[in-house]
């Protein structure tokens, strides 16, 4: 009597507790999105293991997208034929939607070329220029920062006197110290490397 009554106080404790990831023809549609598509590195990769990392800018194949645990992404050099397989780190339930958005953070998807055009088109020669060589300068504005950087780990946002102030942290893969851009009213301020 006593052991089912231990038994039964032990289950009414236990909540079913249902995370569903993405549904299998899901799955093949992300995979079908992606694998062995030849991308850019928007930043550096970083493998989960110890193969090393491959630098940003450079021509990668997408090898395969993985939609276990918080997501992952192998690529390939096309030329060394290095490979790096990179945490996507999501929450879950992973969603299609949700590794697009990660995705896009890691890689890009134009020939560089084609995206300096592009961006001298919208910012003009200089701010190109600056994106193409991920440096950023005062007076930038906080879209064309976002090109040249990436999106950062964190962002800081406050509001005195009715001018909006950003911090954009961003953790380096090389070092212990992180890099930050600071904004105010949309434009870049100053950058700490």
């Amino acid at each position: 009597m006593l052991a089912l009554v231990v038994a039964v106080a032990a289950c009414s404790s236990v909540k079913n507790v249902v995370v569903k990831d993405i549904p299998l023809e899901d799955q093949q549609a992300v995979l079908e999105k992606y694998k062995d598509r030849i991308v850019w590195t928007r930043v550096v990769l970083q493998d989960l293991g110890e193969g090393g990392s491959i630098a940003r800018d450079q021509k990668v194949r997408v090898i395969d997208v993985s939609m276990v645990y918080e997501g992952s992404v192998t690529v390939q050099t096309l030329q060394k034929k290095n490979k790096v397989r990179q945490g996507l780190n999501l929450e879950r339930p992973l969603t299609p939607e949700k590794i697009d958005v990660a995705m896009d953070q890691l890689f890009f998807y134009e020939d560089p070329v084609l995206r300096q055009v592009g961006y001298i088109r919208k910012y003009g020669k200089k701010t190109a220029r600056a994106i193409m060589d991920h440096e950023v300068f005062v007076g930038m504005p906080s879209d064309a920062a976002l090109e040249s950087w990436g999106s950062p780990a964190k962002k800081n946002t406050s509001e005195i006197n009715g001018r909006i102030n950003e911090q954009w942290i961003y953790p380096s893969p090389e070092s212990n110290k992180n890099r930050y851009i600071y904004l105010a009213d949309g434009k870049v301020l100053r950058w700490d490397e």
